[in-house]
């Protein structure tokens, strides 16, 4: 069964290794074939990855984009000992992410790294915005 994509006026979308976007109106195709997919909404930029949480949540997404690449797996461990040290009271919310990647589930992964994000904004949200 194919999977139906709408896309808004200039929404934008990976689809594998290509980044699509939208013209001005609104779009509806279909996808069939096993290939990574990312909304808008869930992309993040290398630049907006600007906190130990979002820079784990970037190289998650590249993770799932490449289907596990291993020079990501190196980075994702840096980062998450960079996480640990910076907010020890994160911690529990990356075990399910690395739980995730090591069952080669990156599309699991990338949605913790997400609640991750979210906890981080809760907790840290407004002493972050006030240090970048």
């Amino acid at each position: 069964m194919p999977l139906k994509i709408e896309l808004k006026p200039h929404e934008s979308i990976i689809i594998g290794e290509s980044l699509i976007t939208n013209d001005g109106e609104r779009t509806r195709f279909y996808i069939e074939g096993n290939v990574p997919i990312l909304r808008e909404k869930f992309i993040m930029r290398e630049k907006e990855a600007n906190t130990p949480s979002k820079r784990v949540y970037f190289i998650v997404q590249q993770m799932y984009l490449t289907r596990g690449d291993k020079q990501y797996q190196n980075l994702y461990i840096e980062y998450i000992k960079d996480l640990q040290a910076a907010a020890p009271s994160l911690i529990p919310y990356t075990r399910p992410i690395s739980e995730c990647i090591l069952k080669a589930d990156y599309y699991g992964a990338i949605k913790n790294a997400g609640k991750l994000l979210q906890v981080e904004d809760e907790r840290f949200g407004e002493m972050l915005k006030e240090t970048l």
